[in-house]
């Protein structure tokens, strides 16, 4: 039985990336930065892997910041599956969001070298494939962001950066690496404490007062998840970047969505000029990633990802209306 480590357990692709590796027979190692919440993780496994499948999974301490407890369980494991990143809250600098997005990567990667683990799997973001405004190219994977680009956030510069930095390393020190870069990731949650961007479809189902401009090329995190074993499993899949999303849906279309699904809910929709989302996100940290996203009309493609691995995606649509009712089910479709 194959054995591999995924950082950050608690996450919210994380914790999709261990549901797909364990239903596939691995054995799986999961990073947490404190035992104290292995009790809760267990009990959110529980629910959707059989108690054969649950028997594989350990957990172990360790913090992205730090090298203490990386090495020693890596030990052992056939390839390590990198998923943990910072979000950043949208107050951060450039230079502190850069500064742990790229150690924490390092982080890992040196470990994994000191452990004999060659083969990495890291999640990257379509944020280090962001064309300048305007652009209406279609996207490969070739396409890297362009960090001089004065329209960019510190999340985007941070994903490069931490990419970049990961690429360099891996090849300098013979590690067989893949990167995989998702859109907006949406999909059902495995808890109430991993929410992640579900949190925005959250607020659209509770009736966001107005709706930004903004096209969102979503990943379904199910498909995300399957998309990183499918890598693992490739010899194809070393030393390539695959995008993760290019299927898109408009804010405005998705609130349409759950207008159909739940007429109960008698959501508006009055949609907020561009100038007034750029004017909100000045004091409102959380909506400055959205600014670079306006009227954006270049896309990414899949292709790669479909003819090397042979892998499909949800349509987006299912991908929202699911995340819809499992926020419901959880009782956050009021207030997320």
């Amino acid at each position: 039985m194959k054995k591999v480590i995924v950082t950050g357990g608690t996450g919210f692709v994380a914790g999709w990336v261990i549901v797909e590796f364990l239903k596939a027979g691995y054995q799986v190692a999961t990073s947490i930065r404190s035992t104290s919440k292995i009790s809760q993780l267990t009990e959110t496994f529980e629910k959707v892997v059989t108690p054969q499948e649950l028997a594989n999974l350990s957990f172990f301490e360790a913090d992205l910041t730090q090298s203490a407890g990386w090495v020693e369980n890596m030990r052992g494991a056939q390839g390590v599956i990198h998923v943990a990143s910072p979000m950043g809250n949208g107050t951060q600098t450039v230079d502190e969001l850069v500064s742990v997005a790229k150690n924490g990567a390092l982080t890992v990667l040196r470990a994994a070298k000191k452990a004999g683990v060659k083969r990495i799997v890291m999640t990257s973001s379509q944020a280090a494939s962001t064309p300048e405004h305007g652009s209406t190219a279609v996207l490969d994977e070739s396409f890297w962001t362009d960090i001089h680009n004065p329209d960019l956030d510190p999340y985007r510069i941070s994903k490069v950066e931490s990419e970049r930095a990961a690429w360099q390393y891996a090849r300098a020190n013979q590690l067989a690496l893949t990167t995989i870069l998702p859109g907006a990731i949406f999909g059902p949650i495995l808890s109430s404490r991993a929410v992640s961007s579900d949190r925005i479809l959250g607020q659209l189902l509770h009736g966001l007062p107005m709706i930004p401009h903004v096209p969102l090329e979503i990943s379904d995190v199910r498909d995300l998840a399957h998309l990183h074993r499918l890598a693992f499993e490739s010899d194809v899949a070393i030393d390539q970047r695959y995008l993760a999303a290019s299927q898109t849906m408009s804010m405005a279309d998705v609130a349409r969505c759950y207008q159909n699904e739940f007429p109960e809910k008698k959501i508006k929709i009055r949609l907020l000029p561009n100038w007034g989302t750029k004017v909100v996100a000045r004091f409102v940290p959380s909506m400055r990633s959205l600014v670079p996203m306006l009227n954006r009309q270049s896309r990414h493609t899949t292709r790669a990802a479909e003819h090397d691995l042979g892998w499909t995606q949800h349509r987006p649509e299912e991908t929202v209306i699911d995340t819809a009712h499992s926020l419901i089910d959880f009782g956050l479709d009021q207030s997320v």
